[in-house]
């Protein structure tokens, strides 16, 4: 599931990962720049001094209606990066 945090603080969607791409930024940027969902000068200070990246490959988007209270419907509270939900 995806949670935005503030100023939305609400699950707006889930995705499915199709998997995880490594490589150098720039082989990076090269295959993820067409779906990044950032600018290239973004992306570009992130990896900045960085040999290596990872990229999250995803499918199956759906974006919710209404978004959902995260510990409402999940009973978690809002994670500093990630959490694992069980199903």
């Amino acid at each position: 599931v995806v949670y935005a945090s503030a100023p939305v603080q609400r699950v707006i969607g889930e995705f499915e990962i199709e998997g995880i791409l490594t490589g150098t930024p720039d082989r990076l940027w090269e295959n993820t720049c067409h779906a990044a969902g950032i600018d290239e000068d973004y992306f570009r200070k992130y990896f900045l001094n960085r040999e290596l990246g990872f990229a999250i490959q995803i499918r199956k988007v759906k974006r919710y209606p209404v978004p959902l209270k995260l510990q409402e419907a999940f009973q978690v509270t809002p994670p500093q990066s990630f959490s694992y939900l069980e199903k």
